[in-house]
């Protein structure tokens, strides 16, 4: 069973270059249906979400190509409508294919996926946006939903909450309808913007992107292309966070300094410098690192929930009291009991998680999520000793080489088998 082990880490010096996003490619490789033909996408990473997607596509009829970093999807024969449970077990964002599969197929079957370790995740914003766009759906055997529509008409549509999943779905279902459709109160996350800048590639026609209402007007088909994925920001603010804990300065190559708005302010309040040049960020910290009296998560441009749990670990070695409350996902604060057990002095009141500065011993401990695996690693590298991390298989869904990372960046860092 592989599992990290961490070890207490001084001043951190080196150069990464970032992975792609796992939150950008797994939409972009939903979209690869939309084209009866051949998709590359440059700078996939090599994690195991990508590899479940790469199962569903390959169940669907498709068939794929890796070449280094550059992955090609040829869905020119896709000739299957069901998602298997199993998979949608596995990576409950596997959802948003159904967009995608019901252009090629008229219908689709899924699994109606239930809450994951982080919190409630109900769909029900999705199947909002299929019903109003012309898809016509109903349960089978409980929770098995059946979809079918014979083309999507556009509408207008407004999102109770801003659901990244939830307008990626509409923007999928959108960009082949019949007429236009308008999403209001729509996620402004990067990740939006970069899975319309790949359909705009193929020949959608989509604006407003990042501005809270997409619009669409829908084109009769899609055509072959190539598209690049962004860095991925979550992986950007966990080597932020590596220097916050360990002091030093680090440089990260590949990465869009627009796309960490909401989390570069937090760092700076602790005690960070961070500054960029073109795709280039470099972060340091030599002075004393200090607590935030008040964060909370909140959809982007806000601090993001993706963040919380490494943050969480941060202020964990911060002088002074800091407040986190989370406004998205309720689970996220298990990583808290995780880090109590390294001597962590945190108490969770309802959504808010309270901590103070403590001096942090290295044990066993079990990543709870893929977050909060990676924040349990960056607080091992402020902790006296060794910390060992268990619960791997979360880590990989998100992270290339999560220790291979921190050690380019001169932390004591190592995977075991």
């Amino acid at each position: 069973m592989a599992y990290l082990e961490i070890r207490q880490t001084g001043p951190l010096s080196g150069t990464y270059r970032v992975q792609g996003s796992k939150n950008a490619v797994l939409p972009m490789l939903a979209a690869t249906l939309l084209v009866p033909g051949k998709t590359t996408l440059h700078r996939v990473p090599k994690i195991k979400d990508v590899n479940v997607m790469l199962e569903i596509l390959h169940l669907l009829g498709c068939c794929s190509c890796w070449e280094g970093e550059a992955l090609t999807i040829d869905a020119g024969n896709v000739n299957n409508w069901v998602i298997p449970e199993e998979l949608i077990g596995q990576m409950r964002s596997s959802v948003i294919l159904l967009a995608p599969i019901l252009y090629r197929m008229k219908k689709a079957a899924v699994v109606e996926p239930g809450g994951c370790s982080i919190g409630r995740r109900p769909i029900d914003i999705h199947l909002y946006v299929l019903q109003a766009l012309g898809v016509k759906l109903h349960y089978e055997w409980e929770e098995h939903i059946f979809a079918q529509a014979d083309y999507f008409c556009g509408a207008h549509l407004f999102l109770k909450f801003p659901s990244v999943g939830a307008t990626e779905q509409a923007i999928l279902a959108a960009v082949t309808a019949n007429g236009m459709t308008v999403i209001d109160n729509a996620a402004r996350e990067p990740e939006i913007a970069e899975l319309c800048r790949m359909l705009r590639g193929m020949g959608a026609k989509i604006t407003g992107d990042q501005t809270g209402r997409i619009v669409i007007e829908g084109v009769k088909e899609l055509f072959e292309s190539t598209c690049e994925v962004s860095a991925d920001r979550i992986v950007a603010a966990t080597c932020l966070s590596a220097v916050a804990v360990c002091s030093g300065e680090i440089t990260l190559t590949g990465v869009d300094a627009s796309h960490l708005n909401g989390v570069i302010e937090p760092f700076e309040k602790m005690g960070c410098k961070i500054w960029s040049d073109k795709d280039t960020l470099t972060a340091a910290r030599m002075d004393k690192l200090m607590a935030i009296p008040y964060l909370k998560t909140s959809p982007y441009p806000g601090f993001p929930t993706d963040v919380q749990s490494l943050i969480m670990a941060v202020m964990s070695f911060a002088d002074g009291q800091s407040v986190v409350e989370e406004g998205i996902f309720e689970g996220r604060f298990r990583t808290a009991y995780q880090l109590q057990k390294m001597g962590a002095a945190i108490i969770i009141e309802n959504n808010q998680a309270i901590i103070w500065g403590s001096h942090l011993i290295g044990t066993k401990v079990e990543a709870p999520d893929l977050r909060g695996g990676a924040a349990l690693a960056i607080a091992g590298l402020g902790a006296d000793g060794v910390t060992t991390i268990f619960g791997y298989d979360h880590i990989a869904r998100g992270y290339e080489d999560l220790a291979g990372m921190l050690f380019m960046l001169g932390a004591q860092a190592a995977l075991r088998e």
